[in-house]
């Protein structure tokens, strides 16, 4: 009865951590074998526990440093990376109850979300500075070759995969670096992707990037108090944005309104 016993209690904590759970542990009961056994079992899912978490914190910090080159580049702040993939992270928290959205925004999916967002102008790193630092509107011409750091950071993102092997998180980065400028009736690049044919990554991303810079004092343009932005948005309703998103930015707005004071520009 005893060996029955213990072999269930182990085989569920073996169970919860190949699905990712390492809270569980096996009851130590007795200083027997089976005593020595769970302890073991209790070590490894502890030392296992460990390393993932050093894993993440590792990851983590890379992916910031790599989304804080291009950010550095392109005058703004870290700040306007920690905003976004909040952002991001609260809107797809609310569309995870809704119904077109709750099959693909589990939890781990809001997770990398979160994680990956940062990442999603890492493209601008290999636009020239004479374009890329311009304190006035873009030519034409100009804007032609702004509109290729989706296609630089896919591509950057894509090489990482390659040495790193399929990643989940590098794989999102990289949906989110290259549709986060389409639109929902065509007119984005660089694709002109329309309607769900844009990765609800890059819809997520867009709507927030775009929040973020109204909001906030950039060198061609000052900061657009949250009232104006949200009517801009509005009106972008089915143009620029999938107007279920728009719906829950409306639903969250004060959300929105926290991160930006939270983490809000010093000059701002």
């Amino acid at each position: 009865r005893n060996l029955k016993i213990f072999f269930e209690n182990e085989n569920l904590s073996l169970k919860a951590v190949a699905a990712g759970d390492f809270s569980s542990q096996v009851t130590v009961s007795t200083n027997d074998e089976f005593g020595v056994m769970a302890w073991y079992t209790n070590r490894m899912i502890n030392d296992l526990r460990s390393k993932i978490d050093e894993i993440k914190r590792t990851q983590e910090a890379t992916i910031h440093s790599l989304a804080s080159l291009a950010e550095i580049r392109d005058m703004e702040t870290g700040l306007h990376i920690i905003r976004t993939k909040l952002y991001v992270k609260a809107l797809a928290e609310h569309l995870s109850r809704h119904p077109d959205f709750s099959h693909i925004l589990d939890p781990n999916t809001i997770e990398l979300l979160h994680k990956s967002a940062p990442l999603h102008d890492i493209g601008k790193v290999g636009i020239p500075d004479s374009v890329l630092l311009k304190p006035a509107r873009l030519t034409p011409e100009e804007f032609e070759v702004m509109k290729q750091h989706p296609v630089l950071g896919s591509n950057a993102l894509k090489e990482a995969e390659t040495v790193l092997g399929d990643s989940s998180f590098l794989n999102l980065a990289r949906e989110i670096a290259y549709s986060h400028h389409e639109k929902w009736d065509g007119s984005g690049y660089p694709e002109g992707l329309r309607g769900d044919d844009i990765p609800l990554s890059g819809r997520l991303m867009a709507l927030a990037d775009v929040y973020d810079a109204l909001v906030f004092k950039r060198v061609y343009k000052p900061a657009i108090p949250h009232a104006e932005t949200k009517k801009i948005i509005i009106d972008d309703r089915g143009k620029h944005f999938d107007p279920r998103l728009v719906d829950a930015f409306l639903e969250i707005e004060n959300q929105f309104i926290d991160i930006a004071s939270q983490y809000k520009e010093e000059s701002a």
